[in-house]
């Protein structure tokens, strides 16, 4: 009932003519509000909206780039033996995966970008014990990649300082696969 509707609308010829001008409108209005790289323009002209515009090229709507390789990921390794709830894991490895992000952005912000542009893979994968988490580590430090360790307040569900979540990352699939490869899916 709809259709006939919508299509004895379009056959007249002002909605038409009104669809026509607010593309026309739509198209100048953006000329005029919007930057050569397609971005809003509100600055007080500071210079820091031109920064931030360059620092935005080639992103989509979504923050992300369509043409991403997807050739970085972020590894976050949980202890099983330590029984941790969903949600308690969940928010470890957000702890991790923050942590991780903070260090990255001071070490390599190029590394950053283009693990952001590629969508900010993650794996959560799971070890056994403290002592497995910590050999990672190590091997993650030993090939140059971030490396974050979470260690627990213990104010719920695990003993005070318990190390609960490695992130490992991000960093080039290749070298993750190589130390994180043969882990299972937490």
């Amino acid at each position: 009932m709809m259709i006939p509707i919508i299509s004895d609308l379009l056959s007249q010829p002002g909605v038409m003519v009104g669809m026509g001008l607010g593309l026309c409108i739509g198209f100048f209005a953006r000329g005029s509000l919007f930057s050569d790289n397609g971005t809003t323009d509100f600055s007080d002209n500071s210079g820091e909206q031109e920064e931030l515009d360059e620092d935005d090229e080639g992103w989509d709507e979504d923050g992300f780039l369509a043409a991403g390789s997807g050739e970085y990921k972020l590894v976050l390794v949980v202890r099983s033996d330590l029984k941790m709830g969903k949600g308690k894991a969940a928010a470890q490895c957000s702890h991790a995966t923050l942590k991780a992000y903070k260090q990255l952005q001071q070490k390599s912000k190029r590394l950053l970008r283009a693990w952001e542009m590629n969508g900010q893979p993650k794996v959560v994968v799971k070890v056994e014990d403290e002592g497995s988490l910590l050999d990672l580590a190590s091997q993650g430090r030993e090939v140059g990649l971030t490396v974050s360790l979470i260690q627990d307040a213990g104010r719920t569900q695990v003993t005070p300082g318990s190390r609960t979540v490695l992130a490992i990352g991000p960093g080039p699939v290749h070298l993750l696969d190589q130390i994180t490869g043969h882990l299972k899916l937490y």
